[in-house]
């Protein structure tokens, strides 16, 4: 900006200057703050002196902090007893050991019903990148610097790491999804008590029921990780809360990770943009 505007006849420079930053927000003090850029500009700044005026003439959001009860410590269901049975002796850097660390921690800050679906997210997010790189086609070159990525990780890695073989992941990732396919029941539809779901998340379901008291409201609850998006989305279709319709929004993940891409992205956003949908669920 000094650079383009002292070189400006000054007959010619702008009689205002509209700024989005103000000397209120500098990191040094006030007065030396618009003594100094009213040098940089030869100009006289026109700025409120106090934040909370300069707070008043902007519109900002109203915001409210919820409390809710600390989550308590959660029993295992039977299907994380069975899949963490597995997913726990699986190699540290492994997929598996992945999806039980999300499952583990969905299960202490979202409760037992959405745990379990997440189990189901991350195997299939697997699943993806099994296809992926399996694809003769797709991404030849990240899928030649992958494997000997792959290649180096399992020829460094030692006894005292409790090593576990390639094909034996494969067996492993084969018996979690045979107890996902046979014995998980993802049909029920979730009780509003702590035996299911978290506080948290206890405390969000009775502020959308607050909220969307006409189908005209709109919002967007952000969450940190991706299955935690998705086991949301699910979480609020099984409720099926009047007023709401809803979808997840998520990025593309890293890494080859299966997530959502850029045709669905622009779908969903198109849609809540239009009034279809009302209520995103969505990572940053």
């Amino acid at each position: 900006m000094r650079e383009y505007y002292n070189r400006i006849p000054e007959e010619d420079r702008p009689r205002i200057f509209g700024m989005t930053a103000s000397p209120v927000d500098a990191k040094m003090a006030f007065i030396e703050a618009s003594e100094q850029l009213e040098r940089t500009l030869h100009a006289k700044i026109c700025t409120p002196r106090i934040k909370d005026t300069l707070s008043a003439l902007v519109p900002r959001p109203r915001e409210e902090k919820v409390y809710y009860k600390p989550s308590e410590k959660t029993p295992y269901t039977d299907l994380f007893r069975k899949m963490s049975g597995i997913a726990s002796r699986s190699d540290p850097r492994s997929r598996l050991k992945k999806a039980f660390r999300a499952a583990e921690n969905a299960l202490e800050e979202y409760g037992p019903w959405m745990s379990d679906r997440v189990w189901r997210w991350k195997l299939q997010e697997i699943e993806g990148k099994e296809e992926l790189e399996n694809d003769p086609i797709a991404n030849r070159r990240g899928r030649q610097q992958a494997e000997k990525k792959r290649k180096k990780m399992w020829e460094t890695q030692t006894d005292i790491q409790l090593r576990e073989s390639k094909e034996e992941q494969e067996r492993e990732v084969k018996r979690v999804k045979e107890i996902l396919a046979n014995e998980a029941h993802f049909d029920t539809k979730p009780n509003l008590t702590k035996d299911d779901l978290s506080p948290k998340v206890l405390k969000l379901i009775d502020l959308l029921n607050q909220i969307y008291t006409t189908p005209h409201t709109s919002g967007i609850v952000f969450v940190r990780q991706r299955y935690a998006a998705s086991a949301m989305h699910q979480l609020i279709k099984a409720l099926e809360l009047p007023n709401i319709a809803c979808d997840m929004l998520v990025g593309h993940g890293m890494e080859g990770d299966i997530a959502m891409d850029h045709r669905k992205q622009v779908m969903v956003i198109n849609q809540f943009r239009q009034g279809k949908l009302n209520l995103l669920i969505a990572t940053r």
